[in-house]
């Protein structure tokens, strides 16, 4: 560049001499009335040397991105050449008009096209401020907006304090890296009506430290702008130059001649430009699932933080961690707007990068959707991922309830062996123990917290204590949804929540999870989600694009991944939304003897429900209410039981299942049956809707009699009555409430058990699929479990 200096600075003192020539010369023809004559020969020599040096000193600099034309230098002989000011590291740019003079506003918009057509793309960030205009002034370069490259246009005080506090966090990060190669910014300020003091302040010492650590300024209506080359607009499409302050090229305060700044550039070319760099800038952030998944198997230390990258920005890959710094992550998005394949590119990042010994997943899908599915083998492919030990498919809140109490209880297990190796932290208890960092995601995580009930209230608690101590012992959350507002169980805890949770990840249609001032999602599109580090507060803002997901890529990592680690089983998986059959259950583990299953529990190891026939007092069973589950449990403890078990039947119903039974009773043979069972002993008596029975008294009587004294005599009766009101009656009211301990509450509302099983179970609410399992002996607190069914039979 010192060959430009030295060459301009020699064209300037040619063109400072032959213009003033050009002046005496028409002044002296002025006064003899020959103002058309020709120009001394010797000054139009000067003039003709003069443009042809500048002209080959400016082809030179002309696609150079630290030197801007602003304009054209018109000799009096007819020469021109055009005329670049330094910029850059090499000084800002200021006038004395600020952009509403459209002629002035033009140098903004040419600043920023030539800076960014002459850059590599992401090497270049822009940031305006236009308070006098309200952003007009970059109207036409929507499309860069729209990309993301023009970050903010702030116009107001307080979208310029984050603008400012960007370009001061900026600097600071290239004083720390000691000038490590980063992006350039481009600060523009168009206008500035309105702003305080303060804040002008500001704008001044960020010119001022900005130039040596990649800040370029140009300040229009800012005269005294530091380090800056200032052009002194008269308004007649003329500036005159003053002498750049770190490259001087004339002896003067100004350059001589005035130029002739460049005409204003229709809309249509500014934003044919702004569409061409933003579609380049796009193609350079753009990667592919693959750029995220590694082709070789890697390893990688899991003890001080998890880290993975998940996409690009105009500074290049962007990686997230989880560490104590950003222990836990927020994510929002609206439905459709990218939430679940961003998930999935962390997920399945990380799964890449680190060993099931390092990383273990906790996965729960509250809504109907099949994202984690992609974790689990399936009847059409057997792989998974080794790193989930647990994967929720529209998930029960009472199985992410029961997700939640294990990873507390994981805490607590991780503290007891802190203290019995003297550490602090999870990064000196690997030292000792090889233990994996845990990351739980959540997604729709509002269904969990939905209501204001006990479970809510408990969920919220365990939560709490998650994001505050999970840092310290390797649990992480990820709590997904579409917004984190109006959730009735968090009024109480939403700051001490999420006030664990810095990390703020914001997609399409994201609501409340950025700070209300913050507008950095506003205007995103799909593949794209902006990071934010700082809790939501605006100026820690970056706009990253992610790839979508790719099937043959997950299936490839899923299938090297069961290779690899071919010791680890497949995850529990919790699928909400199926039936469960109790000969599946009994393949894998059959009852003990005097067991019966009696449905699946929503627990974390999704073990069978177990009602167990003994000799205490009550070891009955009754299945209670209309749905047809009734009969299929009833069915249930006969398989469980099995051949050895003696076991007579009666149906009411017409309905039922063909079980092996040893008797098989007509209704008319029930009651009489009841006393001979007392008699016999050991005997399992099944019967299916006994509430169509019309027990008599001396029926009631004698199932009232078996009911007390048929567990001492190894006599026990399974029962299906579809009205409580029936069953209460037929067992004795209050005076029998003991004698049935073992209870499956099936489609009866909380209002109708209450009487019987205590106010306890009055919020209890029912729906299909699931049953509410009270064993009296057992504490009588009831537990949700799936109830059996019958497999459907295809024809």
């Amino acid at each position: 560049m010192a060959g430009f200096r030295t060459m301009l600075s020699s064209a300037a003192h040619l063109c400072e001499t032959a213009a003033r020539r050009v002046s005496a010369a028409r002044d002296a023809l002025h006064h003899t009335g020959q103002a058309d004559a020709v120009l001394d020969p010797q000054a139009h020599s000067a003039e003709q040397s003069v443009a042809a040096r500048a002209r080959t000193a400016s082809a030179q600099l002309a696609k150079h991105p630290d030197y801007l034309s602003i304009g054209t230098v018109n000799l009096a002989g007819g020469e021109s050449f055009p005329f670049l000011v330094p910029f850059g590291p090499h000084g800002h740019l200021c006038t004395d008009v600020d952009g509403r003079d459209e002629n002035v506003a033009h140098l903004v918009r040419a600043a920023i096209l030539h800076t960014l057509s002459h850059s590599s793309a992401g090497t270049v960030k822009v940031a305006l401020i236009d308070t006098a205009t309200l952003g007009a002034v970059s109207s036409p370069l929507q499309p860069l907006v729209t990309a993301g490259v023009i970050t903010e246009v702030a116009t107001d005080p307080g979208s310029v304090e984050v603008v400012l506090s960007a370009a001061e966090k900026h600097i600071r990060e290239r004083i720390s890296t000691q000038g490590a190669a980063g992006p350039l910014l481009l600060l523009a300020v168009a206008s500035h009506t309105g702003l305080s003091k303060a804040l002008l302040e500001r704008i001044y010492a960020i010119a001022r430290s900005g130039r040596e650590h990649r800040v370029a300024m140009i300040g229009l209506g800012l005269p005294e702008l530091p380090w800056a080359t200032r052009l002194r607009i008269p308004g007649d499409g003329t500036a005159r130059v003053a002498n750049p302050p770190t490259a001087p090229v004339t002896q003067g305060d100004e350059f001589a001649a005035p130029v002739h700044l460049h005409p204003r550039a229709d809309n249509s070319y500014l934003l044919g430009e702004s569409q061409r760099l933003a579609d380049r800038a796009k193609a350079a952030t753009a990667l592919t699932f693959a750029d995220l998944v590694p082709t070789e198997p890697s390893s990688h230390d899991p003890a001080h933080a998890l880290e993975v990258p998940i996409g690009r920005d105009a500074s290049g890959e962007v990686r997230l961690r989880f560490d104590d710094a950003t222990p836990h992550w927020l994510v929002a998005g609206r439905t459709g707007g990218g939430k679940t394949v961003f998930i999935l590119d962390v997920l399945y990042g990380l799964a890449s990068r680190y060993t099931p010994d390092d990383l273990a997943l906790y996965l729960l899908d509250f809504k109907e959707g099949v994202s984690f599915s992609e974790f689990t083998p399936s009847e059409r492919d057997a792989t998974f991922i080794p790193h989930a030990r647990v994967v929720g498919v529209e998930s029960d809140r009472a199985y992410g309830l029961a997700v939640l109490r294990h990873l507390n209880e994981e805490m607590t297990r991780r503290s007891t062996l802190m203290k019995r190796h003297g550490v602090s932290a999870f990064s000196a208890l690997r030292e000792h123990e090889t233990l994996p960092r845990i990351v739980a995601v959540a997604d729709e995580f509002q269904v969990l917290l939905a209501g204001n009930d006990k479970l809510a209230s408990e969920a919220v608690s365990l939560l709490e204590n998650l994001a505050r101590k999970g840092r310290s012992y390797g649990v992480h959350l990820v709590l997904a949804s579409q917004t984190i507002s109006g959730i009735e169980a968090l009024y109480a805890k939403k700051d001490s929540i999420f006030g664990q949770f810095p990390m703020r990840i914001a997609l399409p249609g994201a609501k409340q999870i950025l700070d209300a001032r913050n507008t950095a999602a506003e205007g995103i599109g799909l593949g794209q989600v902006v990071i934010n580090t700082d809790g939501g507060l605006a100026g820690a803002d970056r706009v990253v694009r992610f790839p979508n997901v790719e099937s043959d890529i997950m299936a490839q990592l899923r299938a090297r991944l069961v290779r690899d680690h071919p010791h680890v089983s497949p995850p529990k998986v919790f699928y909400g939304y199926r039936s469960v059959h109790v000969n599946d259950v009994l393949a894998e583990q059959p009852a003990s003897p005097g067991e019966a299953f009696v449905g699946q529990t929503v627990s974390l190891d999704l073990s069978p429900a177990r009602f167990t026939f003994d000799a205490r007092p009550g070891r009955h069973l009754a299945f209670l209410g209309s749905d047809p589950a009734g009969a299929d449990g009833v069915s249930a403890v006969a398989a469980s039981l099995g051949p050895a078990a003696t076991i007579w039947t009666v149906d009411f119903t017409g309905t039922a299942a063909h079980v092996e039974a040893h008797r098989s009773l007509t209704p008319a043979e029930f009651t009489p049956a009841l006393a001979q069972a007392l008699e016999t002993g050991n005997i399992h008596i099944l019967a299916w809707g006994l509430d169509a029975a019309g027990l008599d008294r001396n029926g009631q009587t004698a199932l009232r009699t078996l009911l007390k004294q048929g567990p001492a005599r190894g006599v026990h009766l399974t029962g299906w009555w579809r009205a409580m009101r029936r069953f209460i009656d037929d067992t004795g009211g209050s005076a029998g409430r003991e004698d049935v301990a073992g209870n499956i509450v099936l489609n009866l509302p909380g209002t109708e058990l209450t009487s019987h099983f205590g106010p306890s179970f009055s919020d209890w609410q029912p729906r299909g699929g699931r049953a509410l399992f009270i064993d009296r002996h057992l504490g009588g607190t009831g537990q949700l479990i799936v109830p059996f069914t019958r497999k459907e039979v295809i024809a």
